[in-house]
């Protein structure tokens, strides 16, 4: 009786993998474009337009279902559910809790499901608890859409950020980071305009006015996750729309890039813990975390500041818009510099210290006017380190714990 063949071994899976590509790609390695400017900033430019106004769309409407809730409150959310004390607060934060949980393992999943299934799924499935959140009747139930809005929220981030980081090399990086994190400053802009015109609706079928604000928006993310469904780029590996030359010559400088790049990759939670243990990982989380607290707390908090200036819901919505249209316009223009100068740190630096002065504008002075300068100064200097402290961290093969490189002989190492 012939001997029964043994399964196969992940790591001999990979490595037939790398095997099937290298056959594929090393033909046509002859006819890849070289680093001719022109040619390198036409396939750029091929692969942006392709990438980058879908995932802004998708990132822009996450944000807006997550913060929406800041411009519901005055449109007599609290009123309406019954809440009292610090149940507003409580609200905001469950949101963060399966955030935190879940955000490892969608990315995780993304490694096996085709980033337009997955994506496109997550967009659909917090749209449809947005929406849901409007027919809301008490505190209990605001609760359970915010914890579910989270769940299905958690992979987008760093699921988008895979994706991108999958397509580029890391000096080119940033720019593409601060145009898509850009969608945090367009989702605030529309945040105030549409909390403005959709709480308008107030008393429109018998539905208070922050019901419509969730009813419309979380509709917005619906349809959009269709679009996500059919045009969203897969990884490089398994594009169709680059010529086979393009696709080889992506794939090689990638490789080059990260010493194994984006197609040797294998993820798993033993890979994950790994990742934890490197103190530079700290280091990035850590100033992330700096980032986001000021950065939510003005995407959350500005419309109830604004309040306390006496200003009504319209115009205290309204005026929510013009400090994020200041803050887009930085992170972009510091996002190609830091780009061009190849420097992360400094910038940061720049930019945190301006925030810190912008925070002390807000707190300390009683001048309406003053405060309101402050709003500004903050979002401008802590918005553009976001995209900074993202693509320092992520960008490096060292702190990305989504990826572990291989060598050429497909033997599994520790990232360098």
């Amino acid at each position: 009786m012939a001997p029964t063949k043994e399964k196969p071994t992940s790591l001999e899976l990979d490595a037939e993998k790398q095997s099937v590509i290298h056959a594929e790609t090393s033909p046509s390695i002859a006819n890849i474009p070289t680093e001719d400017p022109v040619e390198v900033k036409r396939i750029l430019r091929k692969i942006d337009w392709r990438l980058i106004p879908l995932t802004n769309l998708l990132y822009c409407l996450t944000f807006l279902d997550r913060v929406n809730i800041g411009n519901a409150r005055l449109w007599n959310l609290e009123r309406d559910l019954g809440m009292t004390g610090n149940q507003y607060n409580i609200a905001v934060l469950v949101f963060y809790v399966p955030v935190i949980l879940f955000e490892m393992p969608s990315n995780m999943m993304l490694s096996h499901i085709q980033p337009r299934y997955w994506i496109s799924g997550l967009v659909f499935g917090f749209g449809f608890s947005v929406t849901m959140a409007g027919f809301c009747k008490n505190f209990a139930g605001l609760i359970a859409t915010r914890v579910l809005v989270g769940a299905f929220e958690a992979g987008m981030l760093p699921g988008c950020l895979y994706l991108l980081s999958s397509w580029y090399k890391r000096h080119e990086l940033l720019s593409r980071m601060a145009l898509f994190m850009l969608a945090t400053d367009i989702a605030g802009t529309l945040s105030g305009f549409l909390g403005a015109g959709l709480g308008s609706l107030d008393g429109t079928g018998g539905y208070s006015g922050w019901s419509w604000i969730f009813f419309i928006e979380g509709g917005f993310s619906c349809v959009a996750a269709i679009l996500g469904f059919l045009y969203l780029l897969p990884f490089p590996e398994d594009s169709t729309f680059l010529t086979p030359e393009e696709k080889a010559w992506v794939i090689q400088r990638l490789r080059e890039d990260t010493k194994g790049g984006p197609l040797d990759k294998k993820k798993g939670w033993k890979d994950s813990f790994r990742a934890l243990l490197d103190w530079k990982v700290w280091a990035a989380a850590s100033l992330y975390l700096a980032v986001c607290v000021t950065g939510y707390a003005i995407a959350v908090f500005q419309p109830t500041i604004l309040a306390t200036f006496g200003w009504d819901g319209i115009k205290g919505n309204l005026l929510t818009a013009p400090v994020r249209v200041a803050a887009g316009i930085s992170s972009v223009v510091i996002g190609y510099w830091s780009d061009k100068a190849k420097r992360r740190g400094i910038f940061c630096v720049v930019g945190f210290s301006i925030s810190i002065v912008g925070s002390g504008l807000v707190m300390g002075i009683n001048n309406n006017a003053v405060r309101y300068f402050g709003l500004y100064v903050t979002a401008v200097g802590i918005y553009m380190c976001q995209p900074l402290v993202l693509v320092w961290g992520y960008a490096a093969p060292c702190l990305n714990p989504f990826i572990t490189y291989t060598s050429n002989e497909h033997m599994l190492t520790t990232p360098e």
